[in-house]
């Protein structure tokens, strides 16, 4: 049994919406949360709106999302000068300056900046490579935030297509 597109659509639309906003929240996975709206409503309306194939493209672009953590620092080690050690400092970091400082982006950019700082003037005490690395870690929190919000973004755009042209 399928919901009237009177329903399902405009309330499927508007919680992927919330999903896609709920993505600038660093600690909450946008893509997953707007996949798993996706998921349901794929489950609830038995596919007949969402086709596989979108659903296939939307899981791995919700995939390459929710592992952008860790691929994406890997970056910085060959681009930006940035330390495997240095790389992980920032993602500890950033995972701390989200709960001291609880104000969204802010706490988590902190604290990705002050951890590839400080792991890295550990490593080669060198103030001047040290803040390098803040620079880099700032540069590579930017991406990945970036790449987490587009994510988002590009799963909604993809379960329109499917919705708009399976109607």
């Amino acid at each position: 049994m399928t919901l009237p597109v009177d329903l399902f659509v405009p309330i499927t639309f508007i919680l992927m919406i919330i999903g896609v906003f709920l993505s600038l929240i660093p600690v909450l996975p946008g893509s997953l949360v707007v996949w798993l709206i996706a998921l349901a409503a794929g489950l609830i309306d038995n596919f007949q709106r969402i086709t596989p194939p979108a659903f296939v493209v939307m899981t791995i672009i919700m995939v390459v999302s929710q592992l952008s953590d860790f691929w994406l620092p890997f970056f910085g080690v060959r681009a930006g000068g940035l330390t495997c050690a240095a790389s992980i400092g920032s993602i500890i970091g950033g995972m701390v300056g989200t709960f001291i400082i609880p104000i969204p982006l802010i706490g988590t950019l902190l604290g990705a900046v002050a951890g590839a700082l400080v792991v890295d003037f550990i490593q080669r005490q060198n103030v001047d490579t040290a803040v390098i690395a803040g620079k880099e870690a700032a540069r590579l929190f930017a991406i990945g935030y970036a790449v987490r919000f587009i994510s988002s973004a590009m799963l909604f755009v993809v379960f329109v297509i499917s919705v708009v042209t399976r109607n």
